[in-house]
Formats: C-alpha cells, sequence, structure tokens
C-alpha cells in the first residue's frame, strides 16, 4: 500500500472513530456531519470524499464493528481441537457474547442498528481495506469440513444471530431475566437445535 492510500485509510478510520464516538454519545440524530469532520480534525468536506452521509458512514461502520466481532471469533476458534459443528459454533458464539459483555457500548450501537441486510454485508464485503477476510466463507467452511449437509445455511446463520442478539442484550445490560451464565447453557442447547433441524439427514 502507498503512502496516499495509507493516508486514505487513515484519514477515513477517523471519520469512523469520530463517529463511533458521537453516536453512541449523543445519536445518530444529534450527530451533524459537520460534528464527525470535526471530531476527526477534517473539514467537512473531507468527509463525503469517503461517504455520501451520515447513515451510509453508520452502515458502514456497522460492518466494520461486526466484522471484528466475528474475526475475532474465528480468531479464537483456531487452534482449538473440536470435531463437531456444533460445538465450534457454539464456541464461536460464547466468543462474541463475551466480546459484547465486555464492551456494552458496543453491544447497545449494535442492537439498535444491526439489520440482517448489514449483517450480510458484513459476512460477505470487504471493509475497503487490504484484507481478504470473510466470516461468511470461514462460516461455509466450518459446515464443509463437518461433511454435513444443511437445508438453508443463510437461515440456520440467521437464527442464531438473532437468537443471540435478542437473547442477550437485556440479560447483558439489566440481569434481566437471568444472569448471563444462567442464560448460556439453554442458549447453546437452542442452537444445538436449530442445527440439527436445519440439517438434510439421508
Amino acid at each position: 500500500m502507498g503512502k496516499l492510500d495509507e493516508k486514505k485509510k487513515m484519514k477515513r478510520e477517523s471519520l469512523l472513530v469520530a463517529a463511533f464516538t458521537l453516536f453512541t454519545s449523543q445519536g445518530i440524530n444529534e450527530t451533524s456531519i459537520s460534528d464527525i469532520a470535526k471530531k476527526a480534525n477534517m473539514a467537512k468536506g473531507t468527509f463525503y470524499l469517503y461517504f455520501k452521509d451520515k447513515f451510509d458512514l453508520r452502515d458502514k461502520l456497522i460492518v466494520a464493528k461486526a466484522t471484528q466481532l466475528f474475526r475475532k471469533a474465528v480468531d479464537d476458534l483456531d487452534g482449538q481441537s473440536f470435531d463437531v459443528l456444533e460445538d465450534k459454533i457454539i464456541f464461536m458464539a460464547d466468543s462474541i457474547i463475551n466480546q459484547l459483555n465486555d464492551d456494552k457500548i458496543l453491544l447497545r450501537f449494535l442492537a439498535k442498528n444491526l439489520s440482517w441486510g448489514v449483517f450480510q454485508s458484513a459476512m460477505v464485503m470487504e471493509i475497503e481495506s487490504d484484507s481478504d477476510y470473510s466470516f461468511y466463507d470461514a462460516y461455509v467452511n466450518l459446515l464443509k469440513e463437518s461433511g454435513r449437509k444443511f437445508c438453508n445455511p443463510e437461515i440456520m446463520l440467521f437464527l442464531i444471530v438473532e437468537l443471540i442478539s435478542s437473547a442477550c442484550h437485556d440479560v447483558i445490560l439489566y440481569q434481566e431475566p437471568v444472569t448471563l451464565e444462567d442464560l448460556k447453557p439453554e442458549l447453546y442447547g437452542t442452537i444445538r437445535d436449530i442445527i440439527r433441524r436445519q440439517e438434510i439427514r439421508s
């Protein structure tokens, strides 16, 4: 990557960092493009070199943050010796849940803004970097390695993501209706059931 590309990448990253700080402290509707540019120490016009508007920035920020969660979960799985697909997926789910438990600001941001469409982008989109990482590819590889076939892998992943997102939000933030440690066995049992129900049995 040349110096010019590196500088552009740094400016884009500065805008993302500034926006995340403002979005999570005062809300998206109360944050202007001028606020974001000022926080990033840039002229307002520079903003439009990277993003169409603040909602375009928000979507790209969600994709970037979600991808970081998924990438760490996949990285955490490396070196583990699980043989069963369910164990691998539950291990990654646990990594994601623990990351969200450690970063409640991120949990609130993603819970308010993460739609399935944006999540799909996080699965398949290269985040305008030199990385060739794709969470969806990692997920598909896990299914292939299992030697099993499933009715609809995308629906299966959607159900698991929605379950984790909805079940963990109040538990992590308010410990309602149970603690996170009490929830996990029930949650992971349900994930196993989802995977089994989606499997095509010969």
